[in-house]
């Protein structure tokens, strides 16, 4: 078991630097029932867009954000999420680069573990998330997230490293809103079916967290946070 977890955790780091709106995390709320959770994280997100009139464009962003978690009954959890994004879109077709600096995006969420066994879990979530429209990029853009987060925690010395994936399906979409449309004004991802993989550290005496997640789309995205729990 120790030797699937390296692997994991080395997978993990290989594929951070490459990299949508941030971690989906194991189906066990990080707070006890009633109680909060806060925390900050970094996601990087590379996508595959296909425009209206049948052409294809990649898109990168880098989010920075604040999470807040409340735990409103065991094993269930709802979430919030507000943060900074920038945006770069690359016509495969002419080699243009179109980009906009950070703007404000955010994200709500539902996760739970509906069953238990031992130290295995398993539940289902549900994210959204909309954007601020980037000027000479693209406006108008949202994605939505469902799925189903599966975990299973392996003593580590004296603390519980929680290993989680499972499958998701995506919806994104967006207009442009480029100088010189060459696209089309629809954009939409080219696929809709992915699977992600963590990890989940507690750091200190089970208070503070760190989660590493990498989300395989037709594009991989990756990222990192830590968390307090109250």
């Amino acid at each position: 078991m120790k030797g699937i977890v390296a692997v994991v955790v080395v997978a993990l780091i290989m594929i951070a630097g490459t990299g949508w709106a941030a971690q989906f995390g194991p189906p066990e709320p990080t707070s006890d029932p009633g109680k909060f959770s806060l925390g900050v994280g970094y996601w990087s997100d590379r996508s595959r867009m296909k425009m209206e009139g049948g052409q294809s464009a990649s898109m990168r962003s880098n989010q920075y954000y604040l999470q807040g978690n409340y735990s409103f009954l065991k094993d269930w959890e709802v979430y919030g999420r507000a943060g900074a994004s920038d945006l770069r879109l690359y016509d495969r077709d002419t080699t243009r680069h179109f980009s906009d600096g950070a703007k404000v995006f955010g994200s709500v969420g539902l996760k739970g573990a509906a069953y238990r066994y031992k130290n295995f879990a398993i539940g289902p979530f549900i994210e959204g998330s909309m954007y601020a429209d980037h000027g000479g990029v693209a406006h108008d853009q949202w994605d939505v997230n469902v799925g189903v987060s599966a975990q299973y925690k392996v003593p580590v010395g004296r603390r519980d490293l929680t290993v989680y994936g499972g499958p998701f399906a995506y919806w994104r979409r967006a207009e442009t809103s480029v100088p010189v449309n060459t696209f089309g004004d629809d954009m939409k991802e080219k696929h809709n079916i992915g699977g992600f993989i963590g990890v989940k550290v507690p750091v200190v005496q089970q208070k503070i967290f760190f989660t590493a997640e990498a989300q395989m789309r037709d594009r991989v995205g990756a990222g990192a946070s830590l968390s307090y729990k109250f």
